[in-house]
């Protein structure tokens, strides 16, 4: 294994918006975070009501983020992944040798699922299965496609996957099983979609800077968007809170140098009023890609998004 990467403490001097004295916008002031930074390809951990357990770590490039329990999270890389101990940042785990990886995502049944495009000797997306030592142990192939970002399983056993313009569920036989189209850019580089609890679909739609929630028969039936002065740019990786609303990274742009640019986190309700924002700092960050608030969560349990899209812990054996 390569040489570990330092955690490296420091405080942030951060802003907020939101409106004031409400028992949640106390909540959200002590928030804790934990972020992944593209611009800079770091990971770190936020914690606004104690700065001095802030940390961050230089990480390969790559896509993804998940808590995959026993104090760890999980990232994508572009060999496989890595997993890292939330209290100090430092890596205690890796798998480096599925090249062409583009996202990684842990299952219920343990097992971590990379996906890459023209890959593994097959066309289109594909969906490697693999277990604990490494193995490739399932091939999930939909050679229709040729743009994949991230991919979330679903409470029936599916795949949930985003690509570009399009959003699509598919099965373990390679069949297409539901789709949406996004309005707006013809490749805007969607990055990320939850099935809810109603049966709609919420994707973060990339360069078309918003949400768009599609209808269980993918019609698309509505969309949330931020404040201009938010600086909106590319909606990636989000999360839904335990009280029903969706937080979101709005990432600016590649490499460093974007770190004044934007509140590059963003809460909205599910009526798609902004409620909270917060404003990273420039010094420490630059594009952030990202996120998971770890208020409420049991990080010695791996979580997935439930039934309802919120993430729920699942008891699994890693195989």
């Amino acid at each position: 294994m390569a040489k570990f990467f330092l955690a490296v403490i420091f405080s942030i001097s951060s802003f907020s918006v939101f409106s004031q004295g409400s028992a949640a916008d106390a909540a959200r002031s002590g928030r804790r975070m934990l972020l992944r930074d593209e611009g800079l390809s770091q990971l770190s951990l936020i914690d606004l009501a104690k700065p001095t357990s802030n940390w961050m770590v230089k990480v390969p490039p790559g896509r993804d983020i998940q808590l995959v329990g026993g104090g760890r999270v999980l990232i994508g890389t572009g060999n496989g992944y890595e997993e890292h101990d939330i209290s100090t940042g430092t890596r205690v785990a890796e798998l480096a040798t599925f090249p062409g990886t583009i996202s990684a995502r842990r299952l219920r049944n343990g097992n971590t699922i990379l996906a890459g495009m023209d890959w593994q000797g097959k066309k289109g997306i594909v969906l490697a299965e693999v277990n604990k030592a490494g193995a490739v142990v399932n091939l999930y192939v939909y050679p229709a496609h040729t743009y994949l970002r991230l991919v979330r399983e679903t409470a029936n056993d599916r795949f949930l996957i985003t690509a570009d313009e399009l959003v699509f569920e598919g099965n373990k036989l390679g069949e297409i099983t539901w789709r949406g189209t996004l309005a707006g850019l013809d490749k805007p580089h969607s990055w990320q979609a939850v099935r809810l609890g109603n049966g709609r679909t919420l994707v973060s739609t990339g360069y078309n800077k918003n949400f768009q929630i599609f209808s269980p028969e993918g019609k698309l039936i509505d969309s949330i968007n931020a404040p201009e002065e938010m600086h909106p740019v590319f909606f990636a990786g989000f999360q839904i809170l335990a009280n029903g609303n969706y937080i979101v990274t709005n990432w600016q742009g590649h490499g460093p140098g974007f770190g004044a640019s934007g509140h590059q986190v963003l809460e909205f309700n599910p009526n798609g009023k902004l409620v909270w924002s917060w404003k990273q700092d420039p010094t420490k960050f630059s594009s952030l890609q990202g996120i998971i608030v770890l208020d409420g969560l049991d990080l010695n349990k791996m979580h997935i998004e439930d039934a309802s899209g919120k993430l729920a812990p699942v008891a699994t054996q890693r195989k």
